[in-house]
């Protein structure tokens, strides 16, 4: 037999002092007797024998016995999911409440409450790209620090280039275990409104598609778009004129259509919300990581409420049944 927690500091001192107590109420019991020039009934003997019993069983009720062994296997898979968050000026355009960046911080925070199973990086980009975290299964990490510290402030440039964020993110996902790349293994996320792309984003999309990396692309806004709100106001053009970003779907789609990827929204269009991050959890679930090792663990159930039962029941008759421990004399 087996117990799910170690016999620690807290049940030795509980033993101990039902032993000190046990032993104090013999002495008082046997002193009371010898008071009174009586003996001991042998009730006594097993009423003493009796509650040991059921309190043994109590203490082996809170170890958790655990009777019998199963064994499973389980399979470790290895993922890598790399996350690139647009964080250009564009992106504080309000057509998504409260803006388009602030969401996609949420829906990050959201999506990592369960575990994905998988190690997670992050790629911000404007006109220039850098890997903000790298691959890390460290969740807390991510939604501590590394989710709550993306801006618009953290580039120069407010511009976008898309091209340059998926070029990066390709290149620290493939060169890791060069020799042991899989399809099903490396997984690319792109947040964006879809302004710029660059030249040869058709290349590229052919590259990811030949790499066998799965793309998901999550488009932010609305095609009405929104004004850029800034630290110094709403961001206006050369003639003075509110600058108004638009989600640029079309080019998105055409782009997740030749990567053979997918494509999820969020976004806001007269009233009518679209949300598409249930889906794109799910869509990662889906995906299965390299076989990196197999495990056999062994399943044992916590069989607690056995010995708990049968001391209860005899708490219960030691408690109903009542007998004098002094012999009268007859």
């Amino acid at each position: 037999m087996n117990f799910y927690v170690n016999f620690g500091y807290l049940e030795a001192i509980g033993v101990t002092l039902f032993f000190v107590l046990y032993v104090l109420y013999f002495v008082f019991s046997f002193q009371r007797a010898k008071v009174l020039g009586l003996p001991l009934r042998g009730y006594f003997w097993l009423k003493m024998l009796f509650r040991s019993v059921y309190f043994g069983l109590f203490v082996i009720a809170i170890l958790g016995p655990t009777i019998g062994e199963e064994k499973q296997q389980v399979k470790v898979q290895g993922k890598d999911i790399m996350f690139v968050v647009d964080v250009s000026a564009s992106m504080l355009a309000q057509d998504v409440l409260p803006s388009r960046l602030e969401k996609v911080k949420f829906e990050l925070q959201n999506l990592l409450e369960n575990p994905l199973q998988a190690r997670i990086g992050i790629i911000v980009f404007a006109q220039e790209a850098y890997q903000f975290c790298p691959l890390t299964k460290d969740y807390s990490l991510l939604q501590n620090v590394f989710i709550p510290a993306l801006s618009a402030q953290m580039m120069k440039n407010s511009s976008t280039q898309i091209y340059n964020a998926l070029e990066l993110a390709l290149k620290r996902l493939l060169n890791e275990n060069q020799d042991q790349i899989h399809k099903k293994a490396k997984v690319i996320v792109l947040f964006t409104d879809g302004e710029d792309w660059g030249e040869n984003i058709n290349a590229l999309a052919e590259t990811i598609k030949q790499k066998g990396v799965h793309l998901l692309v999550v488009g932010i806004g609305s095609e009405k778009g929104g004004p850029i709100f800034t630290s110094t106001g709403f961001k206006k053009n050369n003639k003075g004129e509110k600058v108004i970003s638009k989600l640029n779907r079309n080019y998105l789609l055409n782009f997740v259509q030749r990567a053979e990827g997918k494509y999820f929204e969020i976004s806001q269009e007269n009233q009518i919300i679209r949300n598409d991050m249930d889906k794109v959890r799910a869509t990662l679930e889906e995906i299965q990581g390299i076989l990196q090792d197999k495990r056999e663990i062994s399943l044992e159930a916590n069989k607690y409420y056995y010995p708990l039962l049968l001391a209860f029941m005899m708490l219960c008759l030691d408690t109903i049944i009542t007998t004098r421990i002094i012999k009268l004399p007859s």
